[in-house]
């Protein structure tokens, strides 16, 4: 396609902006531990990009109806929070290289996760680039999480802009398919999770890191 049809570029948060998605995996595996719970890759894949009403769902489905999805949710976040606060916040490779990029050039950018407002705030601002996102819609702005591409729809609306017109950078399988259902140009940036084949055919490409995208958009 033609790089100059995007007007507007839209990031999701954890995984593809800030390297935290690990520490989201160490979190749960401590709190899992402690209320006696196994949660292997293969089942935290699946949650990646869910918000806390579909993931308790999915942990049901896993481990019965009777399973406390809130307890064991609140030991992994206050884990969660615990280890990024204590360390430097990590922003993946690139993410600067490309903001700065996507300002000069005067795209519309967009931040949209499925965590809260005050979270994300906290990162952008922890990581100094606050200044880069005119625009954030966040979890409980949204009644459908991804795979749904309501969140996506939601900031192409806000930014004035048509999804064909619009880049989602992603790296979750659910945040993948929701820009795909959307419409949307989209890009996988995998982190802990790689997309088969059958996903490389239907995303415009799959780029080894946020640089990668900076490169792409341009060549123009």
């Amino acid at each position: 396609m033609e790089n100059k049809k995007i007007r507007g570029v839209i990031f999701d948060q954890d995984g593809l902006l800030f390297d935290t998605e690990r520490i989201s995996v160490e979190a749960w595996n401590l709190a899992g531990d402690e209320l006696g719970f196994h949660l292997e890759e293969s089942f935290l894949c699946t949650i990646r990009g869910a918000n806390a009403q579909d993931s308790a769902i999915r942990f049901r489905e896993r481990f019965g109806d009777a399973f406390d999805f809130l307890k064991l949710r609140k030991r992994k976040q206050e884990h969660f929070m615990r280890i990024l606060r204590e360390r430097e916040m990590p922003v993946k490779l690139g993410a600067r290289e490309l903001l700065i990029y996507l300002q000069e050039q005067e795209y519309k950018v967009a931040l949209a996760t499925a965590s809260t407002r005050e979270y994300s705030m906290e990162n952008l601002e922890r990581a100094g680039l606050t200044e880069f996102f005119s625009l954030m819609i966040t979890g409980d702005m949204v009644q459908q999480a991804k795979p749904n591409p309501e969140i996506f729809l939601k900031a192409a609306e806000k930014m004035g802009e048509e999804p064909g017109h619009c880049l989602v950078l992603e790296d979750s399988l659910n945040g993948v398919e929701a820009g795909i259902q959307g419409g949307f140009v989209t890009i996988m940036v995998p982190d802990l999770t790689q997309p088969d084949q059958k996903l490389r055919s239907r995303v415009e490409r799959v780029c080894d890191s946020l640089l990668e995208v900076r490169d792409w958009l341009m060549e123009g």
